[in-house]
């Protein structure tokens, strides 16, 4: 499976990892919707460019708040993981399938300071290079003050065991075309 994943720019095929993207972690006023615009972005390049492209999901929410947050629904060739601990990694299907083979993890998604982070740090452990999209990572708190203070603990806590991406960065810049 892993060999059929695109390459991107690096030796490692890609893997985008879409953690926790589900509606119950979507209250009024919680999610930038700069966050949300860059993981649909994220997922509509990877599905383009032939990343794999994996969904992980909590366990823990609501049947109501379960469902895939609009525009960012796996679609039926994509797995679907759950997580009953604080990483994708606490998932065996998952770890089974990353071990498979050399793969880049990058994590976009909700739970900053638990499934990301913790997922991160176990990948690590495991010889994979992780990128973490910053600029498609959601804080699921209220106030912005909080959620600043808990974007920057949660990076700085990460910076040691990954490479810091933006989408812009992993997309490209946008191509111009001329108008005749």
């Amino acid at each position: 499976m892993l060999s059929e994943w695109g390459r991107g720019n690096s030796e490692r095929a890609r893997l985008l990892v879409c953690l926790d993207l589900q509606r119950g972690s979507l209250r009024p006023g919680q999610a930038p919707d700069g966050c949300l615009v860059n993981c649909r972005r994220l997922l509509a390049h990877a599905r383009g460019e032939g990343w794999g492209v994996a969904h992980v999901h909590s366990r823990k929410p609501h049947p109501r708040d379960a469902a895939p947050i609009e525009g960012l629904q796996p679609l039926t060739t994509e797995p679907v993981f759950y997580r009953s601990g604080p990483s994708a990694f606490s998932n065996r299907a998952f770890c089974e399938m990353v071990g498979s083979g050399a793969v880049e993890l990058v994590l976009i998604g909700y739970s900053m300071t638990s499934a990301l982070i913790g997922t991160a740090m176990i990948a690590f452990e495991e010889g994979l290079s992780v990128l973490m999209v910053e600029d498609a990572i959601c804080s699921a708190v209220l106030d912005d003050e909080t959620r600043e203070a808990i974007e920057y603990l949660g990076l700085t806590a990460a910076r040691p065991f990954v490479t810091l991406a933006r989408a812009d960065g992993l997309i490209g810049a946008p191509r111009l075309r001329r108008v005749v």
